[in-house]
């Protein structure tokens, strides 16, 4: 049987928490909790998180909100992740590269995407960016107990380095945020065509490195690393699926000039790069719901986006 992956963001986790601290109340997330709770007894649905997911945890400042929280999405997720943004853009850069030369892709899991390790969501455990930070043996322990493992992360974190870790995220997040308003003032006169350019140029710039690691990676037979990238330069933006998200959802993000871009915008951004590609059905809200079907990312992926519980068990039921 195949199990759907269903991707909540973190206000439907948290509608469900309260639903299932308060079964007597009468909610379409009550509704939702007991319909996930039967598909995943049935096996039938895979609810992975992503980084946001479990940074948006283990910032709530009030350990009862907290704990239920955790809870919930230990629980119901059974903590089950989608791998981070640079083991995604690795696999994608060499399965589009292979295309390009009609060779096979390499065999892996149909669910590659995917890991039981939490912090799997940002980086892989042997990436050799971090250095020695998690060992083997650790990396096995988690595998092994991945509810417990990212339960007791979210809920035993001394309570200074879980401040200090997300004063160090938001402080990091404004950096960005305010390179990118300078960026849209500085292009808000450009035709949507050329800022897409932009964001192509951009993105391929900044990571230059490792793309060319990873189209080393895809192994095709007698052409070098240069001229693949200087004939499939655009092809990989536009093929590659983290990059192609990333880029649609900034064009419109970035064009709402009567909008200031807020730090949540960059994490429901990772979320969505990592989700809309994978997932059959995506539950979140309405900002990005509306951005990425403006952008016709659900027809291009064929995922079912949408703000409602009620829509998420009708389009579920009806595949079943």
């Amino acid at each position: 049987m195949t199990r759907k992956i269903v991707y909540l963001d973190q206000n439907k986790w948290i509608a469900l928490a309260k639903a299932a601290k308060n079964p007597d109340e009468k909610s379409e997330a009550r509704s939702a909790l007991e319909f996930l709770v039967g598909e995943r007894k049935a096996d039938r649905v895979l609810l992975p998180l992503t980084a946001t997911n479990i940074y948006e945890t283990h910032k709530v400042n009030n350990p009862e909100r907290r704990f239920d929280l955790a809870y919930c999405i230990t629980t119901l997720g059974e903590s089950c992740v989608f791998r981070g943004r640079h083991k995604r853009l690795e696999m994608e850069v060499i399965d589009t590269v292979r295309r390009a030369y009609d060779l096979p892709l390499p065999a892996r899991d149909a669910n590659w995407f995917l890991s039981q390790v939490f912090y799997e969501a940002t980086a892989e455990w042997d990436d050799l960016r971090l250095g020695p930070v998690v060992s083997e043996k650790m990396y096995e322990f988690a595998k092994g107990n991945p509810q417990e493992f990212l339960f007791r992360y979210l809920m035993e974190t001394p309570e200074d380095i879980r401040t200090t870790a997300v004063q160090r995220f938001s402080k990091g997040m404004d950096g960005i945020r305010q390179h990118v308003e300078e960026r849209r003032t500085r292009h808000a006169g450009e035709k949507e065509s050329m800022r897409r350019n932009i964001q192509n140029a951009v993105l391929m710039i900044n990571k230059i490195d490792e793309i060319q690691a990873w189209v080393s990676k895809a192994a095709v037979p007698d052409v070098s690393v240069r001229d693949i990238l200087e004939k499939h330069a655009r092809r990989i933006m536009n093929e590659t699926p983290t990059y192609a998200i990333e880029r649609e959802l900034a064009l419109r993000l970035e064009g709402q000039h009567n909008r200031p871009i807020q730090e949540n915008d960059f994490r429901d951004m990772q979320s969505f790069c990592a989700v809309i590609a994978y997932s059959d059905v995506v539950v979140a809200e309405n900002q990005f719901s509306s951005l990425a079907r403006q952008a016709g990312l659900d027809r291009k992926y064929g995922t079912v986006i949408t703000t409602s519980f009620t829509t998420m068990m009708e389009t579920m039921s009806d595949t079943n």
